[in-house]
């Protein structure tokens, strides 16, 4: 811990403090009020240490150097630029204890959480709602053993933002260089766990590195980076024919209902190929949610039309169905995850399949193409993959 209190129950720093033999049980833990004593060398992070291996609701003796050191780091940086900032503030009403606690306005504090260590699931997710149904906003860092590798493990996406300017993005703090990197744009590759992303780093060093400056930079970058991958429709239609001979259980499921339907893997319709906006929350075989979502559409009757409302009706009714999962991501809303039909409806409108009549509404104008042969359907492919940028 970085904190402490003396027997005037007055908060101390431990970046702060002289080490004195003579003092050494002035310190007591701001949470179970055991003595502490402060560890302060000239090679590791000054902080304070229980005497005994104690059972402390909120402090965890098995805290990391680099925990120690990016906290110190972070609290550093936020005092630099004048940003009234805390050092694990006890929050009572959440029984939490943020590592830093900053405002950058009088109306809402920020909790900064600096993840170095495995976290499960469940208590993330209690962390993170702890926040923000108690007017906290809550920013996750993650330290070296999480830093980004152009893939999302499953524990890294429980840390994956979204902002309207910059997309999906993931905070990293590299303790050693000073620097915060920003992931943003992130998107998923098509059938495939690789994710592209842009990446820039700040050097906390730095007197011009401040949170607005960071800001306004990303903004730049963002409006200049253009968040789009070339259509690859030729290679999903192979990765459903691997997928089938390899007998890859969802793969094989989702051919089974096509089946049924009339359809094959060669008569598919390019629609379900066509990659939405964040991909990366939909954990169901991409090709399989759009399908039953163009099913449904198409089931209307002809000219029928179809609303918002219903839309979003009919993806509710899909998630409870278990037929759109999306992957535990506790910072992305379940508002933006739905957002994919959004995006579906606006490449059927691009398509011709849809006419827009309204913000909210729309006709069906025509069926989706269906493929006799794999040859015409490979020969249409590959003139759409050239043709435009998704």
């Amino acid at each position: 811990m970085l904190v402490a209190v003396n027997n005037k129950n007055h908060y101390l720093n431990a970046m702060n403090e002289q080490k004195s033999k003579s003092q050494k049980h002035d310190y007591y833990c701001p949470s179970c009020k055991e003595p502490v004593f402060l560890k302060k060398g000239l090679i590791k992070q000054a902080h304070f240490t229980h005497f005994q291996k104690k059972n402390c609701n909120v402090f965890s003796e098995s805290e990391t150097e680099e925990h120690i050191l990016g906290k110190g780091m972070l609290y550093q940086w936020f005092k630099q630029q004048e940003i009234p900032c805390q050092l694990e503030a006890y929050l009572p009403n959440l029984k939490q204890r943020p590592d830093l606690l900053i405002w950058l306005d009088e109306k809402t504090p920020i909790a900064i959480e600096f993840q170095c260590s495995a976290l499960s699931t469940q208590r993330m997710i209690e962390r993170t709602f702890g926040y923000t149904q108690n007017g906290y906003k809550v920013y996750w860092i993650l330290g070296e053993k999480y830093h980004f590798k152009n893939k999302l493990t499953s524990f890294q996406r429980l840390f994956v933002n979204e902002n309207e300017a910059i997309g999906c993005y993931f905070l990293e703090l590299h303790v050693a260089d000073d620097m915060l990197t920003v992931h943003y744009l992130i998107n998923q590759q098509e059938n495939s766990a690789y994710m592209n992303a842009y990446s820039t780093q700040f050097d906390l060093n730095k007197v011009e590195t401040s949170l607005k400056y960071i800001s306004e930079q990303l903004l730049l970058l963002s409006k200049k980076k253009q968040n789009k991958s070339k259509r690859q429709l030729v290679q999903s239609h192979y990765f459903l024919n691997r997928g089938r001979n390899y007998q890859v259980p969802e793969i094989v499921s989702f051919q089974k209902y096509i089946y049924k339907k009339g359809d094959s893997l060669v008569s598919l319709p390019v629609e379900v190929y066509l990659p939405v906006k964040n991909q990366l929350f939909i954990k169901s075989l991409s090709y399989f949610w759009k399908y039953l979502l163009l099913e449904w559409i198409m089931g209307k009757s002809s000219n029928g039309v179809i609303s918002k409302k219903e839309m979003h009706q009919k993806i509710s009714q899909m998630i409870n169905n278990n037929e759109l999962i999306f992957y535990v991501m506790p910072l992305i809303s379940i508002e933006s995850k739905k957002k994919c039909a959004d995006y579906f409806i606006a490449i059927l409108i691009q398509r011709g399949l849809l006419l827009a009549i309204s913000n909210s509404d729309w006709i069906i104008q025509k069926e989706p193409q269906r493929y006799k042969d794999e040859k015409e359907k490979i020969s249409n492919f590959l003139l759409l993959e050239h043709s435009l940028m998704v």
